[in-house]
């Protein structure tokens, strides 16, 4: 994932996600946010965001992922 000077790349860490299945539940959420490129990794229990800090924060990422019930580590 390349980042340019605009875009800022950040990792959530998702404590709970268990399954293949919680990971895709995450990927169709972030399909919400435009302007976005993001990996989910079950394995790492984590997802990578690149993104517009004028457009949008960590913060709201983790938020739309803790309104699923994930636990974000902070």
């Amino acid at each position: 994932m390349a980042v340019d000077k605009e875009k800022t790349k950040g990792t959530i860490e998702i404590l709970n996600m268990t399954c293949k299945g919680c990971a895709r539940t995450i990927e169709i959420e972030m399909r919400k946010f435009e302007g976005i490129e993001y990996s989910v990794s079950f394995p790492d229990k984590s997802i990578t965001v690149v993104y517009s800090p004028k457009d949008h924060n960590l913060e709201d990422f983790q938020k739309e992922i803790e309104s699923h019930g994930y636990k974000i580590k902070r």
